[in-house]
């Protein structure tokens, strides 16, 4: 259990609190590493496809998406999510620490089941942290790469700004979902849950 002082470590989060520091630390080079290679993977692909609709090519839904990011519903997706995620954050300093998703009423259901199911709802917060903040990594990645190639082509302003927007709303919901997690976690730990 932990002290009101005391906070569970960044590192359990996102699943890196145990085993050897070594392969830790091997998991984060490599997911760094392969979100920056997907980041400008992605970027490449904007532009490939970007230069086929130019030349008049039809291209399916998602294809026509991809080429035409950012978009007005890509910008605002992240600032979204990381306004639900504050609702969430707000709702757990309030409100009573109880599963989300329970099947039956809190009230008919024993300690043990109650503990099991804020270990499961611990877990799938974290398993969505790590969800978006490779999302956020890879356009992180894909805005830097449209930066590098804007200044050596001139791109539109418009454009890279929409980019940062998107970039930045996603790291926006990334912080905002690790303080929840952070503060969802201290929690159940307090209660002996974890």
């Amino acid at each position: 259990m932990l002290n009101d002082d005391e906070h569970r470590p960044l590192e359990e989060l996102v699943f890196l609190n145990r085993g050897p520091v070594v392969l830790r630390t091997a998991a984060v080079v490599i997911t760094a590493a392969g979100t920056g290679i997907a980041g400008y993977k992605l970027y490449q692909l904007h532009e490939e496809l970007a230069l086929r609709i130019a030349g008049g090519a039809h291209l399916d839904a998602w294809r026509t998406f991809v080429a035409q990011a950012p978009t007005p519903l890509t910008v605002v997706l992240g600032w979204v999510a990381a306004l639900c995620f504050g609702l969430a954050l707000l709702r757990l300093q309030r409100g009573p620490l109880e599963p989300v998703l329970v099947f039956r009423r809190s009230e008919r259901q024993s300690v043990a089941q109650l503990r099991r199911g804020l270990r499961r709802e611990y877990t799938t917060v974290r398993l969505l942290l790590v969800f978006v903040v490779l999302l956020a990594a890879v356009d992180v990645a894909r805005t830097i790469s449209f930066s590098i190639a804007a200044t050596h082509a001139g791109a539109s302003p418009g454009t890279l700004w929409s980019l940062y927007l998107e970039a930045a709303g996603l790291i926006t919901a990334t912080l905002v979902l690790v303080a929840y997690a952070r503060v969802f976690g201290d929690a159940i730990a307090r209660l002996g849950a974890i």
